[in-house]
């Protein structure tokens, strides 16, 4: 029996302070795509403003003239991951009646006027080793492919959608890292602040965090410039810490992250130490105890942890810094790591070196 079709809900607003927190040419992109109904698959690492991206095409002037109302967003981070929550969350987006029958929703989906549809966060739901992945990513394949429906889809993994068109979000540029971080609070230009901005690597939600504390501290740059770097960078350090592991921890909870074991945790651990990363046949020789390395690189580059580049493996700065500070708690043991060059550090060594890089000036390794 049919449920009667949920209440409507005012779309979510992007917020002002987030509205340069991503690439525009990003955007531009997707509006072609979505012009043509053309389903898309955002992806990219965590924090990078693939949301962003995606509530401010919902919002944009172009979007709203073609689909009008019916613009639609499930969070997916909501959902549970079975077919039949699944099916209930979509059901209500689009503001139809409750069904888990196939059939009435294809007819629905038939016979309804032109909609865009955003599934935030859809590798929650995607997970390989989740219960009805499969049957959840063969639906959403399914309904991507009607000529009424564009689906828009955001995930820190690469996704694997047939008939989607798949666009990765980078970092920002550091041109506009630093017209994002100078537009968002009231601090003067300076070869300084704009290093500090290249050392978080342009990473939009490390941006967002560090003119969100010179906002509401009121910082001016000697300030801002003390604070991380002086008697209050562990204030700083342990909000930022936590910032970064509500945004992270999701993922690293995940099925497949754990189903990796503790070879997760020794690869990610490991590359933190080399703040330009280590080539890859020298970290699978020094994790020699470590099992699965090679099938674990491949799961932490597609789910955007790390990345590959001219043989080498390397992570985000901001992620360094997370997985240091996460280690250095449990690592009062001494473990060797050999770093660049022929010296050799111990592993609390590396990441007290790395803590340095953020909150020292022109530390490097």
């Amino acid at each position: 029996m049919l449920g009667s079709p949920p209440e409507l809900s005012p779309l979510p607003a992007l917020p002002q302070s987030h509205a340069n927190l991503f690439p525009r040419e990003v955007l531009n992109e997707v509006l072609d795509l979505t012009d043509q109904v053309a389903s898309t698959a955002l992806f990219g690492p965590i924090g990078v403003g693939k949301s962003s991206v995606a509530l401010a095409l919902l919002h944009h002037d172009r979007t709203e003239a073609k689909y009008g109302p019916c613009r639609y967003l499930v969070y997916c981070n909501n959902v549970s991951n079975s077919l039949e929550d699944f099916l209930k969350n979509l059901c209500g987006a689009i503001h139809t009646s409750h069904t888990t029958n196939m059939v009435q929703l294809r007819a629905h989906l038939e016979s309804s006027p032109p909609f865009i549809l955003l599934l935030d966060g859809v590798d929650s739901i995607l997970d390989p080793l989740a219960p009805e992945a499969e049957d959840i990513s063969a639906t959403i394949e399914e309904f991507g492919s009607y000529d009424r429906v564009c689906l828009l889809t955001t995930s820190r993994a690469h996704p694997e959608i047939p008939g989607f068109h798949r666009i990765e979000v980078p970092t920002l540029s550091e041109s506009d890292a630093r017209d994002a971080f100078y537009g968002l609070c009231n601090v003067d230009r300076s070869p300084a602040v704009d290093d500090l901005i290249a050392r978080l690597d342009s990473h939009p939600l490390s941006i967002d965090f560090l003119a969100s504390s010179v906002r509401e501290n009121g910082w001016d740059e000697r300030m801002l410039l003390k604070a991380w770097g002086g008697d209050q960078a562990d204030a700083l350090k342990i909000k930022y810490y936590q910032r970064l592991k509500d945004a992270m921890e999701p993922l690293l909870l995940s099925r497949t992250v754990q189903g990796l074991g503790t070879t997760a945790p020794d690869i990610l651990g490991a590359i933190a130490a080399f703040p330009r990363g280590i080539e890859e046949r020298r970290l699978q020789s020094t994790l020699t105890s470590t099992t699965g390395v090679g099938v674990a690189l491949d799961v932490l580059c597609n789910l955007s942890l790390i990345y590959r580049q001219d043989g080498f493996v390397k992570m985000l700065s901001p992620f360094q810094f997370y997985f240091l500070e996460s280690m250095l708690e449990p690592a009062q043991h001494v473990e060797v790591i050999h770093c660049d060059g022929d010296n050799s550090h111990p592993a609390k060594a590396c990441m007290s070196l790395l803590l340095h890089l953020f909150y020292g000036h022109g530390v490097t390794l």
